[in-house]
């Protein structure tokens, strides 16, 4: 197990985390579970994804490969909230860009745990178990290839959008929606099928959240209303977000560049709208829509989710459905088989009849 400081991500691998930042104290950073580690009845496989508020890990549980979330410490409520919200979720109808919530134990029933807890080390920890989905987190993918093909960038925009409008349907916001929390599955076509790993701040309020504050999300991803406090948040906020994905695709680089050690001039940035100039102007509509959804003030971008899907839909092509593997008919199987066995018997029958 380490221990890892979310704002300077210096990694300690005995426990023993001196931080240089001072408002997070070593007893508080972040714990990391190494391969073959044991949380409760799951061995981790590996961490997938290190966000401010949980950590993702792939895990065994007995013969299952699952996705694990663990909570950070102070980000316990968010996590059983969240938990609490996927299974409100799943029970109108499981949307095929969010992960599927497991119950918490094995065998378990999951309208009863949709979350669990466990003791690490004297450590209370809360966590959420989901169904294994393949692929690659787009920071990740990122760091490959920054700039995608831009009909990939705009299908995976899409889909998270179609993700996002379900939560609002249903009357939540997502409020922190970064590449850091997405997982892309490229199907045999190659076609980008995305997955939102996270349901964010899944409140049904317009005030900003009590809890927020820089340290919760990173700022380059965080929209000006919420930085400046001032609010209220709505759906425009999730466009914002949604702008700033397909942005940093296009671009090839964030529309504000994350610095460690200058997150007050990230900060200030966002709040005055300074991002970077995008750099595609070879592209058809597209930068138009992507300036629009990240303006600074929400009244001046979309109004909500379904008009930025309407703008950006008509100057692309429909992503593909994708093709699913035909299943195995095995009563036909079984027929062909039988049919076979019974004319190879006649065979054998007539030959040994023949005179010799």
């Amino acid at each position: 197990m380490k221990r890892i400081c979310q704002k300077c991500n210096v990694i300690s691998h005995d426990l023993n985390l001196w931080c240089q930042e001072k408002d997070c104290p070593a007893e508080d950073a972040t714990e990391i579970f190494d391969n073959g580690e044991w949380f409760g009845p799951m061995e981790i496989v590996q961490p997938i994804a290190i966000n401010r508020s949980a950590i993702i890990y792939q895990a065994r549980r007995g013969e299952e490969l699952v996705l694990l979330k663990v909570a950070n410490v102070g980000c316990e409520q968010k996590l059983k909230s969240e938990a609490k919200a996927f299974l409100e979720l799943a029970k109108v109808g499981q949307h095929p860009c969010l992960p599927v919530l497991l119950a918490a134990h094995p065998n378990g029933d999951l309208a009863q745990h949709p979350y669990g807890w466990t003791v690490i080390n004297g450590r209370v920890k809360f966590y959420m178990v989901f169904a294994y989905a393949e692929g690659a987190l787009l920071s990740n993918l990122l760091l490959k290839n920054p700039q995608p093909w831009y009909q990939h960038a705009a299908w995976i925009v899409l889909s998270i959008a179609d993700a996002v409008l379900y939560l609002h349907k249903a009357n939540k916001l997502h409020l922190c929606l970064k590449p850091d929390m997405v997982l892309v599955r490229y199907d045999k076509q190659g076609y980008p099928r995305p997955l939102l790993l996270d349901l964010g701040v899944s409140d049904p309020g317009p005030a900003i959240p009590a809890f927020w504050d820089e340290s919760y999300n990173l700022p380059a991803y965080t929209a000006p209303e919420i930085l400046n406090g001032r609010g209220p948040v709505s759906a425009a906020t999730d466009v914002y977000g949604l702008g700033l994905l397909l942005y940093e695709m296009l671009a090839g680089h964030p529309a504000f560049e994350y610095h460690l050690k200058r997150e007050k001039l990230v900060i200030h940035h966002v709040q005055q709208g300074k991002h970077a100039p995008s750099g595609r102007i070879d592209l058809t509509h597209i930068p138009d829509v992507v300036e629009k959804a990240i303006q600074m003030e929400p009244g001046l971008r979309y109004s909500d989710v379904g008009a930025l899907f309407a703008a950006l839909s008509p100057v692309l092509p429909k992503l593909p459905a994708e093709q699913k593997p035909k299943k195995m008919n095995w009563r036909v199987l079984f027929i062909i088989l039988g049919t076979l066995l019974a004319i190879s018997l006649l065979l054998g029958l007539a030959i040994a009849m023949v005179p010799v």
